[in-house]
């Protein structure tokens, strides 16, 4: 069965909107707890753990 694609309603696309700017605001606050755990570490290990503890990749933008 071939499912067409329908235009997007009013609601689906606020939905969508809703979407991205939740996850822009959930990088807007990883960046700013790598930012803080990263003043606060004692060295790279250190850092790489207390990221690893939030669910942040030790690689992130900071």
């Amino acid at each position: 069965m071939r499912s067409e694609r329908r235009p997007l309603s009013a609601e689906t696309s606020e939905f969508a909107r809703a979407r991205v700017s939740a996850e822009q605001d959930l990088r807007v606050q990883q960046e700013h707890a790598a930012r803080t755990v990263a003043e606060h570490a004692r060295d790279a290990d250190d850092l790489r753990g207390l990221l690893a503890m939030l669910g942040l990749e030790a690689g992130a933008r900071v």
